[in-house]
């Protein structure tokens, strides 16, 4: 399994997030509290978005996130109001840059923590539902990109939470032709570089963790519309009255002026 970060607020540094918190990302790389694979060293991955909405920023890299120089320096120098993080527990697929998270589209970026249960067994009948001007942006081998190119096809760009529910069950109908032994769990990030959409769900009612709430930054001005500003595998800091869980089965929408919650509904 893997662990991810995503904020959206008042302009802060990188490593704010990433490296400043009790419980930041990075020692979650090493040591994360609520999720199986205790380290998380196959790979990370940095997407942000700056003044140029027509595609995100991206840095990528097979090390680990813990002793990347290049990843400290850039966190201490990139200031950004939305940017989504990503470090990796492979559960089979190769460790490469390809298969590190996040992924990105044009405007559009993605990552995800799970799988699809028998990944190897379903994965040519789930890849060939990925239409034809989506394939070819196939670069690596995981069933994490496989979930944002199927994604994409379903009509990700007009309404993401339906074409994401759809390629959910889509995946649950797979598992169970092929009479999967594994279940389906996964959280997921995606935006468009203004909103953020998260989900929640799994075949056997025991999803990754999922949380959103507010951690003090360093935000030069913390005045915002919406008071939340972090959507995290984990909490990022100690504190239990500024963090939420997402409940199963359920994902929430982030905008500037506040936090939906909605059912997924396969």
């Amino acid at each position: 399994m893997c662990r991810w970060v995503a904020y959206a607020g008042p302009e802060i540094y990188l490593e704010d997030i990433l490296f400043h918190q009790d419980n930041s990302i990075i020692s979650q790389s090493l040591s994360a509290k609520e999720s199986a694979w205790i380290t998380n060293g196959d790979g990370f991955g940095v997407a942000w978005y700056t003044d140029r909405r027509t595609s995100a920023g991206l840095f990528k890299d097979v090390l680990p996130a813990w002793n990347d120089s290049n990843l400290r320096s850039l966190a201490g120098h990139i200031r950004t109001k939305m940017f989504f993080a990503h470090v990796r527990a492979t559960t089979g697929t190769a460790v490469n840059r390809s298969n590190c998270h996040p992924f990105i589209w044009r405007n559009w970026t993605f990552m995800h923590n799970g799988h699809i249960g028998n990944w190897s067994a379903c994965r040519k009948d789930f890849e060939s539902l990925i239409g034809q001007e989506c394939f070819h942006l196939r670069e690596g081998t995981t069933d994490s990109e496989a979930l944002f190119l199927l994604a994409l096809s379903q009509g990700l760009t007009d309404d993401p939470i339906k074409a994401m529910s759809q390629t959910i069950r889509l995946a649950l109908e797979i598992m169970e032709r092929h009479k999967a032994s594994e279940p389906f769990r996964a959280s997921i990030a995606l935006s468009n570089g203004e909103s953020i959409w998260a989900f929640r769900y799994s075949s056997d009612q025991s999803s990754p963790s999922l949380y959103f709430g507010s951690p003090k930054t360093r935000a030069d001005n913390p005045i915002f519309g919406n008071p939340i500003n972090t959507i995290a595998s984990e909490p990022l800091d100690q504190s239990n009255d500024h963090w939420s869980k997402v409940p199963e089965s359920s994902g929430i929408l982030w905008t500037t002026t506040g936090v939906e919650h909605f059912p997924i509904l396969l």
